[in-house]
């Protein structure tokens, strides 16, 4: 099965999220790509499978922080886009920049290979071509066709501070240098979360000092999985100009993110309004669904005793797909096999299921 075709006026938006990674590709029309993070499974690189079917080549490349579930494929997306006879054709590469001189030493007991590889590739390119080089300041803003990129963390100082700390091989919370991104396009807004956290270091809390009105969005891909120490419900809470905005959560299944019991991350998002989905399971990748599903938050909050027939059998899947129109209609939403939308307890099993099943027919 292909992906979607795409709507040739429309920003696209496609999350995803199968096994550990997670990947966010942004088409704004007609044709410039940015690729944030990555993901893969089954040693498929979906960010390569998605721009070879769109034909795509990325204008911006970004490796949000130093973890592997955002590492994977990177190096590969950067190697295939920078011919170094084309070194004019080089997309922006961006990363918080690691400190010191010697990646494998100040590596050495906190990033593991595969992120190692990514910072080792920017860094070649960025020594290459200086013109490709973005180091994501909060604050930075960034062209994408016609569309800004406003970097909204980590701050100054946050930044600085866990970089010592790096430098020194202390222990840091890497999450805490995530960058965070709001996209605008004609007057739509678009929320990137990355894994930026609340807590620690009161993440949120500063961006809301750059943007304070941060919950006046179209799309949020949920930070951090939607574990509780990521939210912030000034950010969750919808403003009056977006009353029912999307929230995409990809799952991490090692550390059982999202959660659903009352009060917990996945709850408390879906409590602020708006539609939820998910791009998979917090489970592995081979027994995701091979269909798009519905779920009740009831439903979800036991997962581990739900299994399909049939799993997935590969790319493409575990994804959403949002295509928002220029016009100020609603967005439109696709989903993948195994992705699930999250639907109100008052609906019932039953209606859930009936959705589950028109929503495959129309895919």
């Amino acid at each position: 099965m292909p992906l979607p075709d795409l709507a040739p006026e429309h920003l696209v938006v496609l999350v995803l999220g199968p096994g550990k990674g997670e990947l966010i590709l942004v088409r704004v029309p007609p044709d410039a790509w940015m690729v944030v993070d990555g993901c893969g499974a089954e040693r498929v690189h979906y960010a390569i499978e998605v721009l070879t079917q769109y034909r795509a080549r990325p204008r911006i490349v970004l490796l949000t922080h130093p973890h592997d579930d955002h590492s994977w494929g990177v190096a590969r997306v950067i190697e295939v886009s920078t011919p170094r006879d084309r070194k004019e054709t080089w997309p922006r590469i961006g990363m918080v920049l690691p400190p010191g001189d010697d990646v494998a030493a100040r590596s050495a007991g906190f990033i593991a290979g595969v992120t190692r590889q990514a910072i080792a590739v920017v860094q070649s390119r960025w020594s290459a071509s200086p013109a490709c080089r973005w180091d994501v300041n909060a604050g930075d803003l960034e062209l994408l066709g016609d569309a800004t990129l406003r970097v909204l963390s980590p701050r100054a100082d946050v930044r600085a501070q866990q970089l010592e700390l790096w430098r020194t091989r202390q222990s840091f919370d890497r999450n805490v240098i995530s960058t965070a991104l709001l996209l605008t396009w004609r007057g739509r807004r678009v929320l990137l979360g990355s894994d930026l956290v609340e807590s620690p270091g009161d993440g949120w809390s500063h961006t809301l000092v750059l943007e304070p009105e941060l919950g006046d969005h179209e799309l949020l891909k949920v930070p951090h999985h939607g574990s509780d120490q990521a939210l912030h419900d000034d950010v969750l809470r919808p403003r009056a100009r977006v009353p029912e905005p999307l929230r995409v959560f990809t799952p991490y299944g090692p550390s059982r993110l999202p959660r659903f019991l009352p009060g917990e991350g996945a709850h408390r998002v879906v409590s602020h309004g708006g539609t939820s989905y998910l791009t998979g399971l917090p489970r592995r990748h081979v027994e995701q669904s091979g269909r798009p599903e519905a779920r009740t938050l009831t439903e979800l909050r036991t997962h581990d005793a739900i299994s399909f027939d049939p799993r997935t059998t590969g790319f493409p899947d575990c994804y959403i797909l949002v295509s928002i129109p220029p016009d100020g209609g609603p967005p439109r939403i696709e989903q993948g096999p195994g992705s699930v939308r999250v639907v109100p307890d008052s609906i019932g099993a039953a209606s859930a299921g009936r959705f589950e099943r028109i929503v495959g027919d129309e895919l």
